[in-house]
């Protein structure tokens, strides 16, 4: 009997490997400049951002997480954190919509978690108050935004913690390492605060209904990564960088060996397809 042929991947081709998004969302994104409201500090605010967090964003992340069968390795390296209360940086690869948005929640619990979210997660026509009640942090589209977005990420840190996705686009199921820049490492740096390395990797289902799964999904937790008060600013977000960067490309080489979607340059697309 002749052996059954594995499914090919599906190939995408990118022109950018900073600025292309393959999220699929074609959202109208609106400008978030200064007259956007970051800061709510209003008891009612507060009251229904509770209720809305931890009665409907925790228990439908928790069940969508348990669906997909999501592990996670080293996530007891937060105990400390969570019995101290000490607030900190996390970083991931963004590979998924909704993983991407439920593992930091999940890892930080109890405490919140605020995500740093591009201006099209507040755009949608209806929700904005939602997203920003689930814990959206949108970056500005405007200039003249950067100023009220970083009195929000010293306020919001104080008493929550806070995920970014320096990839800043989502390549669904990428199983590399998009170079990024250090600009969001400001933050750690600016407040001396630990920084946490996420990677979501994706590996050949196996088991029970694993026919019905694209990919096991694992994330891997790193040990804190501290700043180097030391050095300059600029230096130690550099270093910060580096050494996030090069956690997630050390669980990129020996974790995610299972090709979703392969993603290769435009260069590479044969001539008579473009």
């Amino acid at each position: 009997m002749a052996k059954k042929s594995q499914k090919q991947p599906k190939i995408v081709y990118y022109t950018d490997e900073l600025n292309d998004d393959f999220a699929g969302t074609k959202i109208n994104t609106k400008v978030v400049d200064s007259k956007f409201k970051y800061i709510h500090k209003g008891p009612v605010w507060t009251f229904f951002a509770n209720v809305v967090y931890y009665l409907l964003v925790v228990p439908m992340a928790w069940l969508y997480l348990k669906i997909l069968r999501v592990k996670y390795v080293n996530a007891k390296t937060l105990k400390t954190f969570k019995r101290k209360k000490i607030r900190y940086f996390m970083y991931g690869n963004h590979t998924s919509f909704c993983v991407d948005a439920f593992s930091p929640n999940i890892l930080s619990l109890p405490t919140r978690n605020k995500i740093i979210v591009g201006a099209d997660t507040v755009s949608i026509k209806g929700i904005k108050t939602l997203v920003q009640m689930l814990g959206a942090v949108p970056t500005p589209s405007s200039m003249n935004g950067m100023r009220d977005f970083s009195k929000a990420i010293d306020y919001y840190h104080s008493r929550y913690n806070i995920s970014i996705y320096p990839e800043a686009h989502i390549w669904p199921f990428y199983n590399g390492v998009r170079n990024f820049v250090d600009s969001s490492f400001l933050y750690p740096v600016k407040h001396n605060s630990p920084v946490i390395a996420l990677f979501t990797a994706y590996s050949k289902p196996k088991g029970l209904f694993s026919c019905f799964r694209k990919a096991n999904i694992t994330v891997y937790v790193s040990d804190p990564i501290y700043p180097n008060l030391e050095l300059g600013k600029k230096e130690a977000q550099k270093e910060l960088r580096d050494k996030v960067y090069n956690f997630m490309k050390e669980c990129s080489e020996k974790y995610s060996t299972h090709t979703v979607i392969e993603y290769k340059h435009i260069s590479e697309k044969p001539i008579e397809n473009q």
